[in-house]
């Protein structure tokens, strides 16, 4: 059977199997696997035509409480420290698959959004960024809406971290400052877990110079 280099690697990653997987001979469990690889190889092709992906590596559900398999990925021109991750289970005979990579697509306008959401409010910005507790299926291309997600009509788990310049903040308190961030981003119906950090000033350290934080959940 022929084999990609790629699909090679990968499966000589996964079993104990090198020599067979490099002949192509496969037994029924890699065969599987392999099925499996091109299933979600085949999903990015259809859901992203505009970029192009590589498996790198999968982590089986064997032995494990996950009812699916994890698959590492990378995207050509994406760097990043922490690879993407698809999952995928079989179900009557068909695939469920899941990626996390919508995120990269929207993450950038969905924190421009917010940004001039609080600018607007007369908060001083430091920084926001936004991430996702959940994966997506196919149901959801390239395409997405990042409006549709930052206002939960698409469900993807929104985690929105707003870093403000404690300096700036006029001697408020921290808690009547959540309020009044709260209030505004609820105006405008965004949806997610959203953590305030207040830092000592612009200069401060993000991390060490923390004066305050707490959490919102908007639903």
């Amino acid at each position: 059977m022929e084999l990609t280099r790629e699909e090679k690697n990968v499966l000589s990653g996964i079993t104990f199997h090198t020599e067979e997987i490099e002949k192509g001979e496969l037994c029924e469990a890699d065969m599987e696997l392999l099925k499996e690889m091109r299933a979600v190889a085949g999903y990015f092709k259809e859901k992203y035509p505009s970029y192009t992906f590589e498996i790198t590596g999968c982590e089986p559900k064997s032995g494990t409480v996950r009812e699916h398999n994890e698959w590492y990925y990378k995207v050509e021109g994406i760097d990043r420290a922490s690879a993407f991750i698809a999952t995928a289970e079989e179900k009557d005979g068909k695939y469920q698959i899941k990626d996390d990579f919508f995120g990269e697509i929207i993450k950038d306008e969905m924190a421009q959004e917010i940004k001039k959401i609080l600018t607007k409010g007369g908060f001083p910005i430091l920084q926001v960024t936004v991430g996702f507790w959940e994966s997506l299926g196919s149901q959801h291309g390239e395409d997405i809406s990042a409006t549709d997600v930052l206002k939960g009509i698409i469900r993807a788990g929104n985690d929105i971290k707003i870093f403000l310049d404690g300096s700036k903040l006029g001697g408020k308190k921290y808690e009547d400052v959540t309020g009044e961030v709260e209030k505004a981003l609820l105006s405008e119906k965004i949806k997610g877990d959203v953590y305030i950090v207040v830092v000592k000033d612009s200069a401060g350290d993000i991390s060490k110079d923390r004066l305050y934080s707490d959490t919102l959940y908007l639903e």
